[in-house]
This record gives C-alpha cells, structure tokens and sequence, in this order.
C-alpha cells in the first residue's frame, strides 16, 4: 500500500480543519436551521453563521467513530447512499458497484449522446441484474430516466431497479417534496420498513464552509425522524478550495466536521457519516476535471484521510473519465484510477460511466468491470504449487519427449491459471485479423452486452409490486404521464 502523506500530516489537517469550524463556522441559507441553532446550547448564531463550540466539535468526532454501515439486505444492498460506503471490517475480497447516476445515453456507433429513456434504463437494468447474478456486482438501475414528469423521475428510476433486478430499487436523486411521502411509502413496501417517517439523508454542501442542501427541509418537517445522514463536500482545487491537495482536503474535512457537528448537535441520536470529497480543476474551463493525474492523486489521499479520523468505514473509490465515448481517453483514465485505488488500498470502487457521471454506456460498464477484474487479479499474491507435482511433471515431459499442452496437469489445472472467459476477440497478427473480417474492436463487447441481456429472466414480489404500482398510477394520473410499460 502507498502513502502520499507523511507521518502526521494528516492529524495536523484534521487539526486544521476543526480550528476553522471553531473560529469561522458554517453558513446556512435555511432559516429553519438557524433558528433551531439558536436554541441549541452547544451552537452559537451569527448572522448568516453557525459556530460550534470545542465540545461540540469533539462529540461529534465520537460519534462518528462509532458508527458503522446499518446492515444490508439478502442482496447485501441498502438501497440508497449507504452503498457508498464501505465497512472496513468487511472481508470482501472485491466489491465492484455500478453507478445510478446517469441521465444521458452514449450512442458510440452515431457518435451521439441523447436523452437516457424509459426504455434504455429497462435494458441497463436487465444487464445489471444478470451482471449481478452471474458477477455479483452491484447496483440497481443505469440511470434516470428523462421521458417522464420531472417529480417522477427517481421514482421511476426506483421502480424500473424493483421491477427488473434481484438487487431492487435505489436512488440518491433529489425527491420533490410534494411526492417524498408516495416515494417513502413505495421504498416501505419494497423493502419491508415499517417506519414511513424514518428519514436517512444525503446532505452535499457548497464550498467554502457552507450547509445547504435542498433535503435538509425533511429536518425540520413536523412528525420526520432523521435515523442517519452523511454529510459530503466537494472543494475544487484553485476554484472553491485552495489549490493544493492537501489544502483542499484540509478545507473538506472542515466542511463535512463542521456540518456534521452542527447536525449532531441537532439530532444527537441520528447516526453521522462524513465524505470529504475534493475535486481537480481543468485549467481551461474551470470546471471539474475527472481521470487525471490530480483527480487520482485526491482519490489516493482520501482513505488515507478516513483512516486517520478513525471512522469505521471507507468510501467507495469512484472511478471517473472525462470522455464522453468509449476509447482511448477513456480506458486510460480507468486504468489509471484502478491501478492507483489498488495502490492505494481500496478493495472496493463505484464504476461511473462516461462524461463523468452522466452518460450511460453498457459497453463501458462491461469495459470497466473486465479491467478492474483483470488488475485485481494481476496484483494479488501469486499461490506456491506443489513443488513435488512440479517436478514431476516437469520430468515427465522430458523423458517422454512431449508437449505440456498434452499432459493432464495442464488440461486440470487451466481454469485455475487461465481467465476461461475473456470479454474481447484477441487476434494476435494482422493476418488473423484480416482473415476474420477485420471486426472492430468493440463488437464483441456489443455481441457479450446482447447475450447478456437476452439472457434475463427475473420477476419481483407480485404482491409487493401491485401495492407499489397501485401508487405509481395516482402520481402518473396527477402529473399527466403515461405510467411505464412493463415487459
């Protein structure tokens, strides 16, 4: 495993970190929140800002440590944000997660990126769950679909992963407020809660030292119980944060213990995550940069940073690509967030797709798990033979002046040293090549998707399902939309 920080450094960031939480607090926007600080003991109101005192600060540092991931369901899902985390005492060798973001759809043979439809996230969904039964790889949908009432689209994104996936339904997309409780209602029945007004909130704030988010409403919404939340914060290197990495990380971890304490302080009995989260720059737009050298140097520091607050858990480690198609761009800046997240020691990622984590291609998902695959398995431990075995063998082919591709040993033992299930057609000359029609590359990644999802075959809980639609249809009925057809 490699450390980019020396001895120390991350405490005295940490320790950085907490001063500017002391002394320089927190701006809010949200009036509720400020008033309910007012009245709390351990906080202090300024204007605009929220001051935590010492102790505040140190409770908050606690409780965080205490904490581990609520337990999963069979699948080992949670069906919502807490799948971007990872629990260190978790002895999974490899955890592969397949984004839910996207709201686009990468069409690489026109070269066009369009619209992610109702219909694209059916047949993502369907790869992903025979990915899931066959790879155990993780996820619930490949996006968010766009052809529908803008209040029904993570919904609709929920249904599709329920309807279509042994994983279920998930989704970390803004829920309008007029539809949380027919959307809480439906994650109820789905996943066998019986709490509707337990809430568990992803709160992503602004930089420098700000706590806003559009769900922090449900905190203060008569009758709402916050069970857990996690607290994220995305500082951009000479943009919303200092330039360099360390400085940025000092800045995140500010921002995410600083708005984690002033939360705490609040609702002392929820559960507290945190997920500093910097960010690079492109020096010529201005905007975030992802699949760089800088990016994945940040993404090293962070477990590095986690490990050192003494939490319990890791976040997964993201994999990004500026590229909008698939190519060359792309698969170097995977490779090269794979290899450093193995370096780093990450044992598990969270596959985004193209163009960050916006356009949807089922290609690139099959590209991304067989690479990550493939350098998982060149860096693990090589296992020591019986020498004995060897030898004899060994000897065998000489006195009986053969091919080891005749012997016994090696037909028993091929799957064991040899990947029996290679994603691509290697051809290895160009005669080869010629002769078998010169194929691009990526039609036997586009022949492996087909079979894979041809493959499907899956039905949820009818029971579950008919409550659930029984739901769907009223809001498909106020909001004008033809509900979804399902096969």
């Amino acid at each position: 495993m490699i450390k980019l920080l020396s001895d120390g450094t991350v405490e005295q960031m940490i320790s950085t970190a907490c001063k500017l939480v002391v002394e320089k607090g927190m701006m809010t926007r949200n009036s509720k929140l400020l008033e309910s600080a007012e009245q709390n003991e351990s906080l202090q109101v300024k204007g605009n800002r929220i001051f935590c005192s010492t102790e505040a600060v140190e409770s908050c540092l606690n409780h965080l440590k205490q904490n581990r991931i609520s337990r999963a369901d069979f699948y080992e899902n949670q069906h919502g944000w807490q799948d971007m985390l990872m629990d260190n005492a978790a002895q999974n060798d490899l955890l592969i997660k397949l984004t839910d973001l996207p709201y686009q759809f990468c069409d690489h043979r026109a070269q066009q990126i369009i619209p992610l439809n109702r219909q694209h996230v059916i047949e993502g969904t369907k790869l992903m769950h025979v990915l899931s039964v066959q790879q155990d790889i993780k996820g619930y949908t490949c996006g968010v679909p766009q052809d529908t009432a803008n209040p029904l689209k993570p919904i609709e994104q929920y249904l599709i992963g329920f309807c279509y996936n042994q994983n279920g339904g998930g989704t970390i997309q803004s829920v309008a407020a007029e539809v949380e409780m027919d959307f809480t209602e439906m994650k109820c029945i789905a996943e066998d809660r019986e709490n509707l007004h337990e809430r568990s909130l992803m709160l992503f704030s602004p930089s420098p030292m700000i706590l806003d988010a559009d769900e922090l409403y449900l905190c203060f919404k008569p009758g709402i119980t916050i069970n857990s939340f996690m607290v994220g914060s995305m500082p951009m290197m000479g943009m919303t944060g200092p330039i360099d990495p360390i400085g940025s990380y000092t800045l995140g971890i500010a921002e995410v213990i600083g708005a984690a304490s002033i939360l705490h302080a609040l609702f002392p009995m929820a559960k507290a995550y945190v997920y500093p989260h910097p960010q690079a720059m492109d020096l010529r737009s201005g905007q975030m940069a992802f699949g760089t050298v800088e990016h994945a140097r940040l993404e090293m520091l962070k477990l590095q940073v986690m490990k050192t607050l003494g939490l319990q858990y890791y976040n997964l480690k993201d994999i990004m690509t500026s590229a909008q198609m698939p190519g060359s761009m792309a698969q170097g800046d995977k490779a090269l967030g794979f290899f450093t997240g193995l370096m780093a020691g990450y044992k598990a990622f969270n596959l985004m797709p193209l163009s960050t984590d916006q356009v949807w291609s089922p290609v690139q998902a099959l590209l991304d798990i067989d690479a990550l695959k493939n350098a998982w398995a060149a860096t693990r431990p090589v296992k020591a033979p019986d020498f004995k075995n060897t030898w004899e063998t060994i000897c065998e082919v000489i006195d009986n002046d053969c091919l080891f591709a005749e012997m016994n040993d090696t037909l028993m033992n091929m799957a064991e040293n040899y990947d029996m299930n290679s994603l691509h057609t290697r051809f290895f000359s160009s005669e080869v090549w010629s002769s078998a029609g010169r194929p691009h590359e990526i039609s036997a990644v586009e022949d492996k998707c087909n079979e894979l999802i041809t493959s499907w075959n899956f039905r949820p809980d009818q029971d579950k399902l008919e409550k659930i639609l029984n739901i769907y249809h009223k809001l498909c009925k106020k909001y004008n939309t033809d509900p979804i057809q399902m096969d």
